[in-house]
Parts: C-alpha cells; sequence; structure tokens
C-alpha cells in the first residue's frame, strides 16, 4: 500500500489507546512525495514557472519606478510651491526696501532743492502778468 490516501483505520487507533503512529506505508508515500519534490526542485523551474516569474517581476519593477515618479514629482512640487512662496517674500520685501528708500531719498532730493533755490536765488522781483483780456 504505497496510496497517499491511506491512513490508519479509527478502530486501531481507538484500540491501541489513542497512538497516532504513522503506518509505514504513510511513512512511505510521504518519503516518495518528499523525494519527487526534491528532485523537482533540483530540475529547476519550468517554462511556465519562469514567464509568471519574469512578469511578476516586471510588474514589481514598474510599480517601484511608477511610485518613485510619484515621490518625485510630489518633492518637485513641494520645491515649487516652498520657492514660489520664497519668491513672493523677496519681491515684497524688495518692493519694502525700495519704497523705504524712494520716501526717504524723495523727502531728501526735496530738501536739497529748497536748500539750493535758497542759497542760490536773486531777489525776486514782482512784475505785474497783464491778462489776455487787457491787451498788450
Amino acid at each position: 500500500m504505497t496510496d497517499s490516501t491511506v491512513k490508519a483505520s479509527p478502530d486501531a487507533t481507538m484500540e491501541d489507546g489513542g497512538a497516532m503512529e504513522p503506518t509505514q506505508a504513510e511513512i512511505d508515500a510521504w518519503a516518495a512525495r518528499e523525494r519527487k519534490r526534491r528532485e523537482e526542485w533540483l530540475r529547476g523551474p519550468t517554462d511556465e514557472e519562469r514567464t509568471a516569474y519574469a512578469q511578476s517581476l516586471r510588474q514589481r519593477r514598474l510599480a517601484e519606478t511608477f511610485d518613485e515618479g510619484e515621490r518625485k514629482i510630489g518633492d518637485v512640487a513641494r520645491m515649487g510651491v516652498r520657492m514660489g512662496r520664497e519668491t513672493q517674500l523677496a519681491a515684497e520685501g524688495a518692493v519694502r526696501i525700495f519704497y523705504r528708500w524712494s520716501r526717504r531719498t524723495f523727502d531728501e532730493l526735496v530738501e536739497a532743492g529748497r536748500e539750493w533755490e535758497e542759497e542760490t536765488s536773486l531777489p525776486v522781483r514782482r512784475r505785474r502778468v497783464p491778462l489776455d483780456d487787457e491787451g498788450s
């Protein structure tokens, strides 16, 4: 009896006091299955197994590449948002500095112009300007 479906009869196990020892036929069947399994393993994978493994490897690499691409896109998007914000802040800062400089400089130029006028002006001679209807 080398059939792998042969099992100890329930009556035999009950009579033996519940011992669950495998029979010699079960041991021989297991050894034959194990020997066959090991021989198949030594022969290597079949063409179908190789094809299935190659396909799963391609899919895994494609998924990893896709994940890497998504990560890179996310990094670039975050960097773009950050750089956009920093550019906005730099532009606003430049406008503020220019405004403060221009107001201060404008005020200084007006003051310098008044001082120059006072220093260089001749006494003002008043003259009468004729109106259009008075004739010449």
